[in-house]
């Protein structure tokens, strides 16, 4: 975490948290799933992404329904950062 992260506290750290690591899981799937369609890439390494993906994308689920969670809480302020991009990433 960054020096500018040491402000949240509460609600927002535990969206600032959770947010950050659902935007860093979509980036990772989206980038297995590119490597699943590329040609040059092994095939030892597709078959490891195979079975990957699908338990990226149920920990993708669980951080999703965590971040609505928190969203819901009448405690966040909806014009900061994290709110913002935890509502993009949980449309």
């Amino acid at each position: 975490m960054d020096h500018l992260d040491a402000g949240f506290v509460g609600m927002e750290r535990a969206l600032m948290v959770n947010t950050k690591t659902l935007d860093r899981l979509t980036k990772e799937l989206n980038e297995a799933q590119k490597k699943m369609k590329d040609s040059s890439v092994e095939a030892d390494k597709k078959t490891f992404l195979k079975a990957q993906i699908p338990k990226m994308e149920a920990e993708i689920k669980t951080y999703k329904a965590k971040v609505v969670d928190i969203l819901d809480s009448d405690e966040l302020d909806p014009r900061g950062e994290f709110f913002l991009l935890a509502t993009k990433l949980t449309k």
